[in-house]
């Protein structure tokens, strides 16, 4: 797991870079943290959010909050120093923070993949299935249920790592950590994965990739083979809506084809640079701006799950006596959420 846990140690690159990359550490667990938890404080202080469809966001945003909170503000201090005294600090630090580190980022990653993955399964279920037959699978009880199993589903994983202590196998003239040193690399400096952390990094990335799809595809032949209009985004089943919808309806499929598209390009580079790195060295150049790639998914989720929900925004409104979001809502009824 030291695949996920930088100790500090920097490959021979510019003090610049690393410097930027410290900066863009910073902006990206500021706005990512604000961000997570502004959707978590919201969903637990208006009830009207309170329900299953927002518990599974919530649980996103908690794993989220873990790297975003937790790892990245580390990984940009110690980016933020001279090299000379990172490899200082580096070789003064206990083996316990950097493995604590390692595992927090581990944890967020795959509890944030399975909640992925249990949103698309809940809107499925709930475009797919008759309501009653979507209210008996998703009762507090089983949410409850399915939340707490992608957690300790996560720990399961992580425990071999724990007892094992894996280390990458490096090759190269320079000692660089897997993550997150971003720099010009004149030694050529390249990294060979932990085959444990790489197959379960790649296999979830896969497993939650195929589920997405799978249920996204499923809700596109439903809304196109349906008499009514179903707003994916919201949770809303929308009955007696006029025809022709065209252009309201391309607009909704544009943004949920937007949505499959920022996960796809967020965590396909890193799957197969991953995949890659299992059987050939890789540059630590593409492996890091593929990492990059993957971080942004922990700080634009609240905003992707968030953006077109009226629910959210008026209740953004009345919590903060501020209407921060005019956007134009498309088709939102006014109508009960039928995963309460």
């Amino acid at each position: 797991m030291s695949n996920f846990s930088n100790t500090s140690s920097y490959c021979q690159g510019t003090e610049n870079v690393n410097i930027s990359l410290a900066v863009a550490y910073g902006l990206l667990a500021i706005t990512g943290s604000l961000g997570n938890v502004l959707v978590i404080y919201l969903v637990y202080s208006v009830r009207k959010l309170r329900n299953a469809s927002n518990a599974f966001i919530v649980n996103v945003c908690a794993a989220d909050l873990l790297v975003c909170a937790a790892w990245m503000p580390r990984e940009a201090v110690l980016l933020s120093q001279p090299q000379g005294r990172a490899a200082a600090a580096a070789a003064a630090s206990a083996a316990a923070p950097r493995t604590f580190s390692g595992a927090l980022l581990f944890l967020g990653l795959l509890v944030s993949l399975f909640s992925h993955s249990l949103i698309a399964l809940n809107r499925f279920a709930l475009i797919t299935k008759v309501p009653a037959a979507y209210r008996n699978i998703y009762r507090r009880r089983n949410t409850a249920g399915m939340i707490g199993s992608s957690w300790l589903l996560a720990v399961l994983l992580l425990l071999p790592w724990l007892m094992l202590g894996q280390e990458p196998r490096r090759s190269g003239h320079c000692g660089c950590s897997l993550l997150p040193v971003l720099s010009s690399l004149p030694g050529g400096c390249s990294i060979r994965l932990s085959p444990y952390t790489a197959c379960l990094t790649a296999a979830s990335i896969l497993t939650h990739t195929a589920l997405l799809l799978y249920s996204y595809f499923k809700i596109f032949r439903k809304v196109q083979l349906s008499v009514k209009r179903v707003s994916v985004l919201n949770f809303h089943i929308i009955h007696n809506l006029s025809y022709p919808l065209a252009r309201k309806d391309k607009r909704l499929r544009f943004y949920v084809s937007f949505v499959l598209c920022v996960f796809l390009l967020t965590t396909e580079p890193f799957l197969w640079v991953t995949l890659f790195g299992l059987f050939e060295p890789l540059p630590s150049l593409l492996y890091n701006v593929s990492w990059l790639l993957l971080s942004l998914l922990f700080v634009i989720s609240p905003y992707l799950y968030t953006r077109k929900n009226e629910e959210f925004r008026k209740s953004l409104r009345s919590v903060f006596g501020a209407d921060f979001c005019r956007a134009s809502a498309g088709v939102q009824p006014m109508i009960p959420v039928v995963s309460r």
